[in-house]
């Protein structure tokens, strides 16, 4: 446990001085405190302690980040008898791109992570501290619907009357709560979610997470963990056939299927004879490598053909250092989330200029007067 605990501090004191020194509070992250609002109240009480910087508005994620780590190796007991096994799967949970940036944006993903795998946990522990927990959960946020639906198959599969009614109650109270409506015009994003999942697990992992589940399905022994993870997946692919769905609400409860895999993979390895466990070995090298690579893209962005689609993460402070050499204090612009970002860095609203970004083209311009004199490529200005 010692050994987790000191890499667990020592990866996430590098991802808090990543986040501090080269991440921007962002239109993305303004959008998501508008969709998550008990993210304004933990990062207000963080700003009251720190005072508003790029310190205290990373340091909520980092730090549940961090005990979410810890708190998936303490699962890891329940099903992986060997210390090595456990450090193991700890190491691939904690590199995987989803816990990576789930720790590091401001998003509601690390908080629901967070709270599954304390669930889970307590779930296995003391049943009575769990159901409370779901309880909480009813009216912290919309998502957990999909949990709740998750539970009610593994109480039907586990014959748990009192687990199916509290899980029928806390899905009917929620979704009531939360107005929860699945509508929109039928259009297919099955390919945009599958492209984001790659994303989180990094391509290979995400393959042999699809063989995992698959897997799953015909183990005997499948527990909670694989009904969370199995039923959340299935319920975002099927939701994707008819809306583009907001990939936050689900991927979180897919990524504790990480014991699971390591599980799979373990049993495979070991089942069969030293002379024939090559190709394994090759698989888990490759496997590595690939996640490590892509981790490493996620950080070194600037130089991968990423770097268009992560800007809106790293301009906003480039982007006011470039306007306060113009000495350009006060702003205005129809963009609502983009006045918020640059407010947190200083620049207020004012009438003189007016600032307009361009998505699509990855592109600000500045007016003064109603007339252009500045236009700037924000996927230029990252600080990496």
């Amino acid at each position: 446990m010692k050994k987790v605990l000191f890499i667990s501090t020592v990866f996430y004191l590098f991802l808090l001085w990543y986040g501090v020194n080269f991440l921007s509070f962002s239109i993305v992250d303004v959008r998501s405190i508008d969709h998550f609002p008990l993210l304004s109240n933990i990062l207000n009480f963080s700003f009251s302690i720190f005072g508003k910087n790029d310190l205290a508005l990373r340091l909520p994620g980092i730090i549940t980040g961090f005990f979410s780590v810890l708190l998936f190796y303490k699962i890891t007991e329940f099903y992986l008898k060997k210390e090595k096994d456990r450090f193991f799967a700890f190491l691939i949970f904690m590199l995987i791109p989803g816990m990576i940036i789930s720790s590091l944006i401001i998003n509601k993903s690390v908080y629901i992570i967070f709270l599954t795998l304390l669930f889970v946990y307590l779930y296995k522990t003391n049943k009575l501290l769990s159901y409370i927990l779901l309880g909480i959960l009813v009216f912290l946020d919309y998502s957990f619907i999909s949990l709740y639906f998750a539970l009610i198959f593994y109480s039907i599969y586990k014959k748990d009357n009192l687990l199916l009614v509290l899980s029928l109650l806390f899905l009917a109270i929620n979704a009531n709560y939360f107005n929860y409506d699945i509508g929109g015009k039928p259009k297919g994003h099955f390919l945009d979610l599958f492209g984001t999942y790659f994303l989180i697990f990094s391509p290979f992992v995400f393959i042999f997470f699809l063989f995992s589940i698959y897997k799953g399905f015909f183990d005997k022994k499948r527990d909670i963990v694989f009904f969370i993870a199995f039923f959340t997946f299935i319920i975002s692919i099927i939701l994707s056939f008819r809306q583009r769905i907001k990939i936050d609400d689900y991927a979180p409860y897919t990524l504790i299927y990480i014991v699971y895999m390591v599980k799979y993979y373990l049993n495979s390895y070991r089942v069969r004879l030293p002379q024939f466990r090559k190709t394994y070995k090759i698989m888990f090298v490759f496997l590595l490598f690939t996640l490590l690579m892509f981790d490493t893209a996620l950080f070194l962005n600037r130089y991968t053909p990423a770097r268009n689609l992560s800007s809106s993460y790293y301009f906003i402070k480039p982007l006011v250092s470039e306007l306060k050499k113009r000495n350009i204090d006060y702003i205005t612009t129809d963009n609502k989330r983009l006045l918020k970002a640059l407010e947190f860095y200083g620049v207020k609203k004012g009438n003189v200029f007016k600032i307009k970004y361009k998505k699509r083209e990855n592109k600000v311009s500045i007016f003064h007067k109603n007339r252009k004199f500045l236009e700037i490529d924000v996927s230029k200005l990252n600080t990496l």
